[in-house]
């Protein structure tokens, strides 16, 4: 899902009910997949080795001598907003993966995103030009459900709009950024990376927020979960993408972790 092709049944849902089951006991293949796919359903397809792989290839569970083990302390999946934080930490781990090339290629894209094909889906040509990857419809299907869960925006129907507000404070919270303590941008961004490599581009001259970046960025702000700043005699200075009715328009010198 994460290292290479992105699969429709792996569904975070999916992900999340397997390590719940391992987490009570280890357990063979056979038997996991009788509880999560009981034969008296009668649909005739199994789901279960695309979203099994899935939760291997992230760390969440081990596989030995077809025994599979719960990977992680039970911490991190005792929600789905926990084992949320856990992915978004690990996802620069594969970011020779399609799921990365994508999120990456659509915040690079900025505003464009806003523009022409209204249903993502119908990108799959343009997305494989831009990442040098095959990306058809159903891995863009895939991607949708991640995306969503992981915080780097919201679908309506299949209309992608970029605000990384949950990606952002997740790798803040895993982050060793203290709270109350104002920090020059470019010292924030250091301190997330790499993990914020997939939205934040790691190779610019330009210090400059892309808009799905900008809008995440300002929600947290909005939220009083971070504080921006622009002091003038600053010359760490990062553009935003501008916004009229907002405090912060065009520029970011300091941020501060507020919660």
């Amino acid at each position: 899902m994460f290292g290479d092709k992105m699969v429709t049944p792996a569904i975070p849902e999916r992900v999340y009910a397997l390590c719940k089951l391992v987490e009570k006991g280890p357990a063979t293949n056979a038997d996991l997949r009788a509880r999560m796919e009981p034969d008296y359903l009668e649909n005739g397809t199994s789901y279960y080795a695309d979203y099994r792989n899935a939760a291997e290839e992230l760390g969440l569970i081990s596989i030995s001598d077809d025994l599979i083990s719960l990977a992680v302390d039970s911490k991190t999946i005792k929600t789905m907003d926990s084992m949320r934080v856990y992915i978004n930490g690990k996802l620069d781990n594969f970011n020779d993966g399609q799921f990365y090339a994508v999120t990456k290629a659509l915040f690079e894209k900025d505003t464009n995103i806003l523009k022409g094909e209204k249903n993502i889906a119908n990108m799959g040509p343009e997305l494989s030009q831009l990442t040098g990857l095959p990306v058809d419809a159903m891995a863009i299907r895939a991607w949708r459900f991640w995306v969503s869960y992981l915080g780097f925006g919201y679908l309506q129907d299949m209309f992608f709009i970029p605000n990384a507000k949950v990606f952002i404070w997740d790798v803040i919270c895993s982050s060793e950024l203290e709270k109350g303590k104002l920090y020059s941008v470019s010292d924030f961004v250091d301190a997330i990376r790499p993990a914020c490599n997939i939205v934040v581009n790691s190779i610019t001259a330009r210090q400059r927020f892309n808009y799905g970046v900008s809008n995440g960025l300002r929600a947290l702000y909005d939220s009083g979960l971070i504080k921006l700043q622009h002091i003038g005699d600053q010359k760490d200075m990062w553009e935003i993408y501008p916004m009229v009715a907002h405090p912060f328009n065009d520029s970011v010198t300091n941020i501060t972790i507020c919660k």
